[in-house]
């Protein structure tokens, strides 16, 4: 029974309440009249007849009368299903009509329009992340076509050992690439474990220095920390060590030889902001409210140049809004950037 009413319509089912309603009313109308002494039949003998007689009558009536009222209800809902049909799986703007936006079924119009237009921002960042994998795959690939090519052609030993560096240099990028990628990814789907936590924030910069202390070294820089050993926020250990990993070798990458990084945080506030600043070329005003973007470069070929592959910034975005804090920058062409992270206090 219940299999055979649930394939039945939604129209359907309601001309179907409709007339178990009538009955019921109708019952209830002839019992009061009955009891009342309203309706004295002349023959109780017809009494049974009477009422299958009338009861059927009512229910056909009451029948016809619920299927033409949930007709005229779920038109809009017909409507809005043939509408969604002759939409294609990617919008391109085309929005369903919103028939009444003070009932249900303009809420839900407008919630499924809502809906198209998330759907439509996720093809165009999905067309992006195609379009810059793709791009960015090609590049070493490329690279170690021609590379491989020359190097079976000179027949050199030394010129096939090269090759191989060469190649070899090549896939590291392209692995980088793909971890990153598939870290982001984890991230869009939430599957990465978030443990925000009371927590002294020297620790995570001692962390930071000592693990990208030899790499600033070789560069003949210096990262300097400035961060009170009481000064304790809330935050996730992992997430918030692998944003400021990011930004410090982002500092050093960029920053020329011989100057300062500074890892600093200060109390601000009910929150504390973390800071890597650097004294490198600065980043113009046009490009940074774009630099967090995945795959955005300020320049193209000398971030290529130096291993980057335009995912940091998007990773440190990401890590800090995950951890609860946000991340903003501060920077002049010429004298330098500052990325600052800020954390809630643990301090209430």
């Amino acid at each position: 029974m219940k299999s055979w009413w649930q394939r039945r319509s939604t129209r359907v089912r309601l001309a179907l309440w409709y007339a178990v309603a009538g009955d019921f009313v109708l019952a209830l109308c002839l019992a009061a009249a009955l009891g009342l002494g309203v309706w004295q039949p002349e023959n109780h003998h017809d009494l049974p007849l009477l009422l299958t007689m009338g009861g059927a009558v009512v229910t056909l009536l009451f029948v016809f009368i619920g299927y033409f009222i949930a007709g005229f209800v779920l038109e809009p809902v017909r409507e809005t299903i043939e509408l969604a049909r002759r939409l294609s799986m990617r919008p391109e703007g085309r929005r369903i009509r919103v028939t009444n936006p003070h009932d249900e079924f303009g809420e839900l119009e407008t919630f499924l329009n809502e809906l198209l237009q998330r759907l439509q921002g996720s093809f165009v960042e999905l067309d992006r992340l195609a379009a810059d994998v793709s791009h960015e795959l090609r590049t070493p690939l490329t690279a170690m076509r021609t590379v491989g090519e020359v190097a079976l052609r000179e027949r050199n030993p030394a010129i096939l050992y090269d090759a191989v560096g060469s190649m070899l240099e090549e896939i590291r990028r392209m692995n980088q690439l793909i971890d990153r990628l598939l870290l982001l990814t984890r991230g869009d789907s939430d599957q990465w474990p978030v443990r925000p936590k009371p927590g002294p924030v020297r620790n995570v910069l001692m962390e930071v220095s000592e693990t990208l202390g030899m790499v600033a070294t070789d560069k003949q820089q210096q990262l300097q920390i400035d961060c009170a050993d009481d000064l304790r926020a809330i935050f996730d250990p992992a997430l918030l060590r692998l944003a400021l990993m990011n930004l410090t070798q982002n500092a050093i990458r960029y920053s020329p030889p011989g100057r300062p990084i500074f890892l600093r945080a200060s109390a601000e506030e009910r929150t504390v902001v973390v800071e890597v600043a650097d004294e490198g070329p600065g980043i113009a005003p046009e490009h940074q409210q774009k630099i967090f973007q995945r795959f955005y470069r300020v320049d193209e070929a000398r971030s290529r140049a130096e291993g980057g592959v335009g995912l940091g910034l998007a990773i440190v975005k990401w890590a800090v809004e995950r951890t609860g804090g946000t991340v903003e920058l501060e920077s002049e062409v010429g004298r330098g950037s500052v990325f600052r992270v800020r954390l809630p206090s643990a301090v209430s």
